[in-house]
């Protein structure tokens, strides 16, 4: 704004200076100012809305990258209940086979018992691994969903500044 003024101040100057200056000069003068005041009310317009769409585009990175690390922490929890679960099935069959060759009564209760124990061990990380897969199944559509919108504010950008490159 301070430019516009001035150059008002020098066009007024060169105006009273010299009345008879060339009026072609002055209508060059004029349409620059006009340039200048049109450039300078397009990037006071345009410079909130960058601001807007760069920090939007900030918490939807954040987002993305926060969603992804739960899915690959979920998956590495998959992983290793996936692979205890044979793990609690052998020492079940291990405490079975032993149980049936065990002559000692105090000893086959205290088998049974063991084995109950493992069995509710087995149900229960069954049931926690169907949980973790559906929570799986959730955290990858959420993701999908949060790259889907990190693309289009991708694309909400790049309108902004084809706009801030045309004339």
């Amino acid at each position: 704004m301070k430019r516009i003024f001035v150059l008002l101040c020098l066009c007024s100057m060169a105006r009273a200076q010299n009345s008879s200056s060339d009026p072609q000069t002055l209508q060059t003068l004029l349409a620059e100012v006009h340039q200048l005041r049109l450039a300078i009310e397009r990037s006071s317009q345009i410079a909130p809305r960058i601001q807007i769409a760069v920090e939007r585009l900030k918490l939807q990175q954040d987002q993305v990258a926060r969603t992804s690390r739960q899915l690959d922490d979920l998956r590495r929890d998959l992983d290793r209940s996936r692979s205890d679960l044979p793990k609690i099935q052998q020492r079940l069959d291990a405490v079975a086979a032993e149980s049936d060759q065990v002559t000692d009564l105090a000893k086959r209760r205290e088998n049974e018992e063991v084995s109950k124990m493992l069995k509710v061990d087995i149900e229960q990380a069954e049931k926690s691994l169907q949980q973790m897969q559906a929570r799986e199944g959730e955290l990858a559509a959420q993701l999908q969903s949060e790259q889907s919108m990190l693309a289009e504010l991708n694309d909400h950008l790049d309108q902004i500044e084809r706009a801030l490159n045309q004339p």
